[in-house]
């Protein structure tokens, strides 16, 4: 995150936001595709100090669009896509909420995640040589997106054979 992120962050409030408020943000480059299902959401409870033990962890697709008018501004060479929870979807991460409050009330410790993460996507051009990926989150419609990550190339934040399995993942659109 950026530090003007984490200042931004401290008034965002994914475990009390109705899911359907939610709206994320996903930038990639221009050359990739993503659709409906490309992204995903996650939002978990670990209860173990090393996170390896999760008391709730709900990961939903997500849709996609490509325009709207609140989007953060794109840079040059890329596309900013809209990502929002479907109704199923949405009730899977209410209840997710709910399990995560009703844990914190009973006085457990834990450290909890909201993770977003592009899965899947296909190409309009060659695999490009780097592939910067940059996200936002939207907890309250009447407000602004506030970026989670900052642009990050994901061919060089994975590890070798990570990379190389993305790259090899990213397939023409339409085969």
């Amino acid at each position: 995150m950026t530090p003007a992120s984490l200042i931004a962050a401290r008034g965002l409030d994914p475990l009390n936001t109705p899911p359907d408020s939610i709206a994320l943000a996903v930038a990639v480059p221009e050359t990739v595709q993503l659709a409906d299902g490309d992204a995903i959401l996650r939002l978990a409870l670990a209860t173990e100090p090393e996170g390896d033990s999760f008391a709730v962890d709900e990961t939903v697709p997500l849709r996609l669009s490509s325009s709207d008018d609140d989007l953060p501004e794109a840079q040059t060479g890329q596309t900013i896509y809209l990502a929002r929870l479907g109704p199923e979807e949405a009730e899977r991460i209410a209840e997710a909420q709910a399990q995560i409050t009703a844990l914190r009330a009973a006085g457990p410790t834990g450290q909890g995640s909201l993770t977003v993460a592009v899965t899947g996507g296909c190409l309009l051009g060659p695999v490009p040589a780097s592939l910067p990926v940059s996200t936002w989150l939207q907890t309250d419609p009447g407000a602004g997106f506030v970026q989670l990550t900052r642009q990050r190339d994901m061919f060089r934040v994975l590890d070798p054979a990570d990379a190389a399995a993305l790259r090899a993942g990213l397939l023409p659109c339409g085969t």
